[in-house]
This record gives structure tokens, C-alpha cells and sequence, in this order.
């Protein structure tokens, strides 16, 4: 680990908790492999304090960004003297920086990473029917990148379900009025009929947690991504491989964003080595039930981005 100085550069993930955040691990390897002196740190932040601790916190010189943890992704849109088209769409930020004229200026790139994963385990969304479990920040940012592009680069046809009275259909009309996808919001969980279920609730951080959906009602062909990084393989990804389904935790979400936050922190030399070569970031985070997937991911027979 390298010594903190003087010119140190520091980038920050504020949340509540964050006990769990996996984040920083990341950015020091990445930091000490390219010999650039920053550090990343977390920092607990309680909500009500998050408006205040933001704005003074760049006030600092040598805090160059910001990676956001949750729950202030969606607080921090409105503190921003701007924000990216995903961004605004999803109600939610990720990423912060300040810009050489002092602005604050976020952006998101959850959906970089759904995207990423998706096509490194080569499973195909692109002009499919796809059903997102959840309508929360982290739900929305995929419902986002999804539907970018409509049914050619695309999902073809996209379904949130939430239980919360009114919640998908909200997220659902604000994506559906953005892209070319066909975007709605469901009345159940049911995956039948869908090419690809994707869990972007918490449901499974526990042991005891129900299923957030019927794996036995999923298409023979149908794949699963849970993106949730705790507790994994989750009860939903053990069902859904215990039926030969292709089915992926979350932690290549997490691993695909990395070249975009170095890009949008002005990082090139860290961007290009992620992206040349990553597995020593997997290493990093995840669990040991995992660590045999790293090198040979479970792959369709005919994987590759489609």
C-alpha cells in the first residue's frame, strides 16, 4: 500500500453504512498498480447531513471525486450544478467530480455495468424481453442502459415489477418516454415469458429471504442476473443454476464500471489496465464459492456480445 502524502489525491464513497463497501479495495489496487498517488476512502455520512458534507467536502483541493453509496444516489441529483442523461432519467448518481471551472457535475454508470456483465457472460438482452425485479435506484439505472438504443442495440421489450403500490409504473413511464424500448410496468412477478430476469431488489441478503420471483416458471432458455454483491450465490442464483438456468451474481456490474469511473476522473493509465485485464479486481471481492468462476466464467456455448 502506498504512503499517504502531502500531493496525495483522495476520491471519496460517502454512505450509510458503509461497513460493506467494496469500493476502495478496488481503486488502491488500481492506484498502487499504475503508481498514482490518490487513495480512496469511505465516509459514513448521515442523509440528513449529505447537502452540506457534499458541497463542503470539494471544497478541499485534493478531493477530486466522488463515488456515491447508497442511500444518497438520488440526494444528490438536486445538489448538482449538472448531471448526465442517465443520470437524470434514473433520478440517481454515482459519480461526482468538479470540473476546472469549480461546477459539480455527476453521472451514473450502474447501467454500464449491467451491460458489461452481460456481455462478458454472453447472455443476450439486445431486442429480448427482459423482466427487472425492483424499482429502485440501482433498478432504474438498468431499466436506463437497457433501453438505450431501443430493439436494435437494446432490450426490445422491458417489464419492472415492484410490490410498492405505483412504483414500476413510474419508472416504466419515465423510460418508456425516453427510448424506443417498449417499456411497461407488471402486476406480479412472474418471469414467465421473459429471455432474461433480472433482481435489482435486496430480497436474498438474507438466508431466510423468500424468492423474489418463481424460478421454476422461468423460460428453459432464460437467464438471471441478481445484483446483489452480499450473501453470494444467493437462494435465486442456487435455484435458478440448480434448473441448468445460466445465472450470474453482481459482482461483474461492479468490476465493468471501474474503466468508466477512471475515464470520468480524467484516469486513462487506470481505465486502459482495467480494461486489458480485470481478474485481479475479481480477486478482490469475490467470495471463495465464487473464486473458480473468475478465469471460466459460465458461459453459453455460443457466448459472445450479441
Amino acid at each position: 500500500m502506498a504512503d499517504i502524502h502531502g500531493n496525495t489525491d483522495l476520491y471519496l464513497i460517502p454512505g450509510d453504512p458503509v461497513t460493506n463497501v467494496r469500493l476502495p479495495r478496488m481503486f488502491n489496487a488500481v492506484f498502487d498498480r499504475c503508481g498514482i498517488a490518490a487513495r480512496m476512502l469511505p465516509v459514513q455520512v448521515r442523509a440528513r447531513d449529505f447537502a452540506v458534507w457534499l458541497k463542503a467536502s470539494f471544497l478541499a483541493r485534493n478531493v477530486k471525486g466522488m463515488v456515491i453509496a447508497p442511500p444518497h444516489k438520488p440526494l444528490a441529483v438536486d445538489l448538482l450544478d449538472g448531471c448526465g442523461l442517465f443520470a437524470r432519467i434514473a433520478g440517481s448518481v454515482n459519480v461526482v467530480r468538479r470540473t476546472h471551472t469549480g461546477d459539480l457535475e455527476g453521472d451514473l454508470f450502474d447501467g454500464e455495468g449491467i451491460v458489461g456483465a452481460l456481455d462478458r457472460f454472453g447472455i443476450p438482452f439486445r431486442g429480448r424481453r427482459v423482466l427487472i425485479l425492483g424499482a429502485g435506484v440501482s433498478a432504474a439505472a438498468i431499466g436506463v442502459s437497457l433501453a438505450e438504443g431501443g430493439g436494435d442495440d437494446g432490450a426490445g421489450h422491458i417489464a419492472f415489477y415492484d410490490p410498492a403500490p405505483g412504483k414500476s409504473a413510474g419508472v416504466a413511464a419515465r423510460i418508456d418516454d425516453a427510448f424506443d424500448a417498449r417499456v411497461v410496468a407488471v402486476p406480479s412477478a412472474d418471469p414467465a415469458g421473459y429471455d432474461l430476469v433480472i433482481n435489482g431488489t435486496s430480497v436474498g441478503l438474507s438466508e431466510g429471504d423468500p424468492l423474489p420471483c418463481d424460478v421454476a416458471r422461468m423460460e428453459p432458455h432464460a437467464a438471471l442476473f441478481d445484483i446483489l454483491l452480499r450473501n453470494q450465490p444467493t437462494p435465486l442464483v442456487r435455484a435458478a443454476r440448480a434448473r441448468g438456468l445460466h445465472a450470474q451474481p453482481g459482482f461483474e456490474m461492479l468490476v465493468q464500471q471501474m474503466a468508466h469511473y477512471f475515464d470520468y476522473f480524467a484516469l486513462p493509465q487506470a481505465g486502459a489496465l482495467v480494461r486489458q485485464d480485470a481478474d485481479f479486481l475479481r480477486e478482490l471481492i469475490y467470495p471463495p464459492a465464487l473464486a473458480g468462476e473468475i478465469r471460466n466464467p459460465w458461459r453459453y456455448p455460443d457466448a459472445g456480445p450479441r
